[in-house]
């Protein structure tokens, strides 16, 4: 019996060892995500950085002539779909945003969102954008209930779940507990 409980333990230091290597990544990536999203100060997405611009052009622009200016003064920022006539002024339909144009003034304004790649991937996996991630977040929650079992049940003696570790687990369980009961 001895010889077979050593055993399962070699083997589930071996599991958890290596299937520890393999979620690495993962776990760097919902990491990282996981602060961003925290940090976030306000309702906008941080996977996007906003770009905005306010300027002044020659008063009294056509459609027309707004969009041969945006060629040669705006092209490498955003592609200018369409402008369209509101009350008093022009709005500008860009690609990935907004502005408008005040043919009285000549000011002209818009707001841009452009994507911050590696930020709007870990993110998508992170919150599960669009459901594509659901296998992968199920798999990862089944590991990490595996690495919890496991590393509590690997070690035996005076630091081992018996003597020491239900102690730990119960404090591991407590912080979530107070912390929410505290911020009610």
């Amino acid at each position: 019996m001895k010889k077979q409980n050593k055993s399962f333990r070699k083997v589930l230091r071996i599991l958890h060892r290596d299937l520890g290597y393999i979620f690495i990544g993962l776990t760097i990536i919902y990491g990282i995500s996981g602060i961003i999203l925290n940090l976030k100060d306000t309702e906008k997405d941080p996977a996007y950085k906003e770009i905005r611009f306010e300027g002044q052009l020659e008063i009294n622009l056509t459609p027309e002539e707004i969009h041969a200016i945006w060629e040669h003064e705006f092209e490498n920022v955003v592609d200018l779909n369409r402008v369209v006539p509101v009350n008093n002024q022009y709005r500008l339909f860009l690609i990935g945003g907004l502005g408008s144009y005040h043919p009285g003034t000549g000011n002209i304004s818009f707001v841009v969102y452009k994507k911050r790649p590696v930020v709007k991937f870990m993110n998508d996996i992170h919150l599960n954008s669009g459901k594509r991630f659901t296998w992968l977040g199920n798999i990862y929650g089944v590991i990490f209930i595996f690495f919890a079992l496991s590393g509590a049940i690997m070690l035996k003696g005076k630091k081992g779940f018996a003597k020491r570790g239900w102690w730990l687990i119960s404090i591991g369980i407590l912080i979530p507990v107070v912390w929410y009961i505290l911020s009610l």
